[in-house]
């Protein structure tokens, strides 16, 4: 027994030893957002049931292999996908000539400062592959499609141990012009306005509360000017944040807002 604990200790700590990127696998991670809806030519975004996948031009879905995910399994994680695997994947390449970014040091390539994908398509890069520059999405995911596979199929999300994934995409975090404790988050896809606390923030259809009103004001606090579309007004009790002419309103640690009234997006 004590053995047994001992050892569980140790992997414990080997694990806390490792790099996050070397222990993280794509099951454990939530999906980024994209940096910007600039793609190379050629790719969109496609539904896909529940998700918004990238797709190339013939529509077939874009997977990438999760290069954290090879890592430990050869010397040359860039290169995995090699001889029987380039009979079922075919990888994404890049226009001839394109500039090759760096390989990142925990995928190989030498230590050096300022790393990261860079590539005039934001998210988007290229590095040396099996069968020649190819693109790269996050600086993580060598990007394939599967042989055979016919358009909108996502049969192969999660194979081999998850080295092989759909890209999936997530908007932009857009860019707030608003007070410091109103915040952005993901909604079925869709940004929506909250404060800083995730309470989502709306407004009135019929630009005010009913009476009596059970809403929530979402209160200025000690702000007294506006920024950007938000200005501020004087209510009875408290100074209360506008909204693009409305006042604003917040939940209380629900996601539902009432019916009557209308989410905040940015």
């Amino acid at each position: 027994m004590f053995r047994a604990a001992l050892s569980a200790q140790l992997l414990a700590m080997l694990l806390a030893a490792l790099p996050a990127t070397v222990r993280a696998q794509a099951s454990d991670l939530p999906i980024p957002a994209a940096a910007s809806n600039s793609f190379p030519t050629g790719i969109a975004v496609k539904e896909a049931g529940e998700r918004r996948i990238y797709v190339n031009r013939r529509g077939l879905t874009l997977y990438g292999m999760d290069m954290r995910a090879v890592t430990g399994r050869t010397g040359r994680p860039a290169l995995y996908c090699t001889g029987d695997c380039l009979a079922e994947w075919e990888p994404l390449l890049a226009p001839p000539g394109s500039p090759l970014s760096p390989v990142p040091h925990q995928f190989g390539g030498p230590k050096t400062s300022g790393e990261g994908p860079a590539s005039d398509a934001g998210d988007w890069s290229v590095m040396e592959g099996p069968a020649g520059p190819q693109w790269v999405y996050k600086g993580i995911h060598m990007v394939f499609t599967r042989k055979g596979d016919q358009p909108g199929s996502i049969a192969q999300d999660g194979q081999d141990d998850f080295v092989w994934n759909t890209l999936k995409y997530l908007p932009p975090v857009p860019k707030l012009t608003a007070p410091a404790n109103v915040t952005s988050r993901l909604v079925k896809d869709a940004y929506v306005l909250a404060d800083a606390q995730g309470n989502l923030l709306f407004t009135s259809r019929h630009n005010e509360c009913a009476d009596p009103c059970m809403w929530r004001d979402f209160a200025s606090g000690m702000a007294r000017r506006g920024i950007g579309e938000w200005t501020v007004r004087q209510g009875e009790d408290q100074a209360q944040w506008v909204y693009r002419g409305k006042p604003v309103y917040r939940t209380e640690g629900k996601d539902l807002i009432p019916a009557e009234a209308v989410a905040l997006t940015p």
